[in-house]
C-alpha cells in the first residue's frame, strides 16, 4: 500500500500548546545518524514556517514549511515502507514538512520537494522520504514568508522551551 497525500489540504494547526511537541525520526536524517528527536517550533504566527530543532544538540536546527501554501499541487508519495516504519496506514494523520534553504536573502529561499519529512500526527514518528519522481530539491518558494518575530523565537512563547508549533491532536 502507498498513501499519496492530498494536494492542497491544510497540514498544520494553530492552537497554542503548553509543550512542543517531540517528534521521533525512526531513521536519522542522512548526516545525522546522533540525531533522532526533535521539536516541532512555530516561527510563524499562521503556521507557514517551523524550526525543526533537535532536542539533543538546540543549535541544529531545520527551516521547515508545510507545503500547501507554497506548493498547492504538491502530493508527496508515502510508500509502504514509509508507512510500516511510521506504524499508519491511515494518510490523514500524516504531516508532511519541506526543508528550507535560505541564502543571503529569505526572498532567495528554496525548499526540498524530493525529500519531504512526513510525520505521523498521532504518534509523532517521522521519516524523510525520496519521492520516485524527479523533482527540485531547489525549489523557490511561492509565496513571501514575512521573517519570524525578532530574535528568531517562538510566537507566544516567554522562551524557546514553551509555547510556539504544535502538531494538530486528533
Amino acid at each position: 500500500m502507498t498513501a499519496v497525500l492530498e494536494r492542497g489540504a491544510r497540514t498544520t494547526s494553530t492552537t497554542v500548546d503548553e509543550q512542543l511537541p517531540t517528534i521521533e525520526f525512526v531513521t536519522p536524517l542522512p548526516g545525522f545518524p546522533q540525531h533522532r528527536t526533535f521539536v516541532l517550533v512555530s516561527l510563524h504566527e499562521e503556521g507557514l514556517l517551523y524550526a525543526l530543532r533537535s532536542a539533543d544538540d538546540p543549535g541544529l536546527r531545520f527551516l521547515v514549511v508545510p507545503p500547501a501554501p507554497f506548493f498547492p499541487d504538491y502530493a508527496p508519495v508515502v510508500g509502504e515502507e514509509a508507512l510500516d516504519q511510521l506504524g499508519t496506514r491511515e494518510a490523514d494523520n500524516l504531516l508532511p514538512l519541506l526543508v528550507v534553504t535560505v541564502g543571503d536573502k529569505a526572498a532567495g529561499a528554496t525548499a526540498n520537494l524530493l525529500a519531504p519529512i512526513v510525520v505521523d500526527q498521532r504518534s509523532r514518528r517521522a521519516v524523510q522520504v525520496v519521492q520516485a519522481d524527479d523533482l527540485p530539491t531547489r525549489a523557490p518558494l511561492a509565496r513571501d514568508v514575512p521573517a519570524p518575530n525578532a530574535g528568531g523565537r517562538p510566537q507566544n512563547a516567554s522562551a524557546d522551551a514553551t509555547g510556539g508549533g504544535e502538531l494538530a491532536d486528533r
